[in-house]
């Protein structure tokens, strides 16, 4: 049985999907790989068609013979990629091309802005369309991101091409699909000869650096930036699909809205990936309102280097000059001012890579069939030339990145050799820099992360990562959780459900093990009084910097002193200023027992929570504590003996298990929280049994409810 098969039947979601070292090992190999058979298949019909070369192929029998069937094979191989460009000549994305269905014609009329009436890209008359409504797992929030009322982005999404004629079955494919998608938004179609005139227009400050640029991708990507500076809206490639409504994602007040690519250890990791910043924005697809000063400013450094060569690698000068790479600086660059100085009227919110940055082979392994993918690029043309990152490569150098894809360590030949790269060169980073991340929760918050490689703390880095991806907490399961079904919605929808019984003007929720503050911020957001404790001094001068970023200060109380071994102390001097606690989440990092124990009294008297979420990861509670599966058993009967007896659990152990039903007395009979939900049920007779299933590097998660004061 193969280690995948053995993972996959022991109910893992593949466990390197969610190391930032592993994520990128597979997808590159399996990519050159996917690109070399195709072009194996070439070669064997060259042989074909040459028979006299065949016959010579066919005698090479011997390991020396083997070798000159896979030089034979790369020479095609090399001959045949040097030969293929991409389609696309003109206007495309710095990071790809781009996408569209029913757009209104601009040809006629010099650029400027059409009637809201859209037309059929063929000029016909115009179309109806209808909506195919929202995916599970959407960034909805209730009556703030409406379809009717007024945002500060306007409902306009801008796409271009060399010409309309050049569009392919495919290309009107997926611009179809942000039709169907907004049936209430205007949609602008641009020729290259309009962006031309547009900027000459409504930018004659810009038109020399527009014209003076050499690449029409780079004019491309500068006019996707001034035509949002100017009317606003939403930009995205024509080879970008829409996956969720615009109005279920954009929040009336946003006025930026752009999308985390990918972050990276190294900077030779991201220099092999063909990556300019080691955290790095896309600009395929992004919103904005109408003189976003983040678009000010990426235009004015655009016009004051259109001249300037930042690298000899002709694909990275266009990263560096126009493309991603000035995007993320000015972008991260308005972030922190607004950090620093006060937020103004001009916010921006980066949203996770599964948002708009997933891949179609799902880079880090992060699939683009996720249900929170909003955009997806779907990469059906190119600008970028092979030799126009490293120079042009020789057979040996394709013989031996073959090789290595096939050893599987592709990402680390590539990162060996990326440092003697004659133009390798990557900006600095500055160790505790703070990268927002706008996570996926209603309504939506920002947490500041670190960047992978620049911290000690390979647990925060971690979970920073794992936000950058998904936007929510690190959860292993084989399938994303419903809508409605995460381990925040369900142990908020019960804090909500009983605070009201208690404190009349807010529930009160205690986080211990706070990190970089997912549940404190998303508890926050919902008016209920936080109690947030953190041991890790750089967790904590994270979660204090989101909580005072979203504006959540006077409901939160953030302790770092915290002693796992006083814990007992902590919770009597908790109690001396609440009078209830209505939830409470408790991630121990390995010293979960003694909080449990130490939290006792608390459970068994009238100040104990409605509903209690436990991470545990009993390899990780042996190792740091020394606590064996019989004291874990134990800390959970006597929450069960206190009435916690509606108990659910989601994670690698309900994915190995499946267990939906329990067995003991009452807890079969009573009408579970956890019912029609993708969550295992948990009782005594199973509990053992939950424990030596649990993975030893993913955590499970545990929900329970406290049914003794309710029935």
């Amino acid at each position: 049985m193969s280690r995948t098969t053995a993972r996959r039947q022991r109910g893992v979601h593949r466990a390197r999907d969610y190391d930032p070292e592993f994520g990128d090992a597979d997808d590159d190999a399996r990519k050159y790989r996917k690109s070399f058979v195709g072009r194996s298949r070439r070669a064997r019909r060259l042989l074909r068609k040459f028979p006299a070369l065949a016959r010579v192929v066919d005698r090479l029998s011997t390991r020396t013979g083997a070798l000159g069937v896979v030089m034979v094979l790369m020479f095609v191989f090399t001959a045949s990629g040097s030969g293929s460009r991409a389609r696309r000549s003109s206007m495309s994305s710095s990071s790809s091309s781009s996408s569209f269905g029913q757009v209104e014609d601009l040809s006629s009329r010099g650029g400027r802005a059409p009637s809201s009436v859209s037309r059929d890209i063929d000029g016909g008359a115009p179309v109806v369309r209808s909506s195919n409504g929202v995916t599970q797992g959407s960034h909805r929030r209730t009556g703030v991101r409406s379809a009717s009322g007024s945002k500060l982005i306007p409902r306009i999404i801008h796409q271009t091409y060399k010409s309309r004629k050049a569009l392919t079955e495919r290309d009107r494919a997926m611009m179809q699909t942000w039709s169907d998608m907004n049936p209430d938004w205007e949609t602008r179609f641009y020729e290259d000869e309009d962006c031309a005139a547009f900027v000459n227009e409504h930018f004659p400050e810009y038109f020399e650096a527009y014209s003076g640029l050499t690449k029409k991708v780079e004019q491309s990507d500068f006019f996707r930036y001034l035509v949002i500076l100017k009317h606003g809206g939403v930009y995205a490639d024509i080879d970008t699909e829409c996956r969720q409504p615009l109005d279920e994602v954009i929040d009336a007040q946003d006025t930026l809205i752009v999308g985390w690519e990918n972050e990276f250890r190294t900077d030779a990791q991201a220099y092999s990936r063909h990556f300019v910043r080691r955290r790095q924005v896309l600009n395929w697809a992004f919103a904005g309102a109408p003189g976003h000063p983040a678009l000010v400013a990426v235009s004015e450094h655009i016009k004051a280097g259109a001249k300037t060569v930042f690298t000899k690698a002709s694909n990275r000068n266009t990263l560096e000059k126009t493309g991603p790479g000035a995007f993320t600086d000015a972008l991260m660059k308005h972030f922190e001012s607004q950090r620093t100085d006060g937020k103004t009227f001009w916010n921006v919110r980066m949203l996770p890579k599964v948002a708009f940055g997933t891949h179609p082979l799902g880079e880090e392994g992060v699939s683009q069939e996720h249900p929170d993918v909003v955009i997806a690029h779907r990469y059906s043309g190119g600008w970028k030339h092979k030799s126009g990152w490293n120079g042009k490569r020789s057979i040996f150098d394709h013989m031996s990145i073959f090789y290595h894809s096939l050893k599987n360590d592709l990402p680390e030949y590539r990162e060996k050799i990326a440092s003697r790269d004659e133009h390798f060169q990557m900006p600095p980073v500055e160790n505790g820099r703070m990268y927002p991340v706008s996570t996926i929760w209603e309504p939506s918050f920002d947490l500041m992360t670190p960047l992978v490689g620049t911290v000690m703390d390979k647990e925060r880095e971690a979970e920073g990562y794992w936000m950058t991806m998904y936007g929510r907490p690190r959860l292993a399961t084989q399938k994303p959780l419903p809508s409605g079904q995460t381990p925040a919605d369900i142990l908020f929808s019960g804090l909500e459900r009983h605070a009201g019984q208690h404190v009349p003007e807010r529930g009160v929720f205690v986080d211990i093990g706070a990190g970089l503050g997912y549940y404190t911020n998303a508890a926050a957001s919902h008016g209920q009084d936080v109690y947030a404790y953190e041991w890790y001094r750089e967790h904590g001068i994270n979660l204090r910097a989101a909580v005072d970023y979203n504006g959540y200060a006077s409901n939160v109380k953030i302790d770092t002193d915290f002693a796992v071994s006083r814990a007992e102390h902590m919770f009597d001097a908790l109690f001396s200023q609440i009078s209830k606690i209505d939830a409470m989440r408790i991630a121990g990092r390995g010293y979960d027992v003694e909080i449990l124990r130490g939290a006792n009294l608390l459970f068994a008297g009238e100040k104990r929570p409605d509903v209690l979420l436990l991470e545990l990861n009993v390899h990780v509670i042996g190792e740091v504590s020394s606590h064996s599966t019989k004291d874990i058993t134990q800390s959970i009967e006597y929450l069960w003996n206190q009435g916690y007896t509606d108990v659910g659990h989601v994670g690698p152990a309900c994915d190995a298990r499946g267990v939906r039903t329990v067995k003991s007395p009452g807890a079969a009979r009573r009408k579970s929280a956890f019912e029609s939900t993708a969550w295992c049920r948990l009782d005594l007779n199973s509990l053992k049994g939950v424990l030596s299933a649990m993975h030893d590097d993913e955590p499970e998660t545990i929900v329970l409810f406290n049914t003794a004061q309710h029935d």
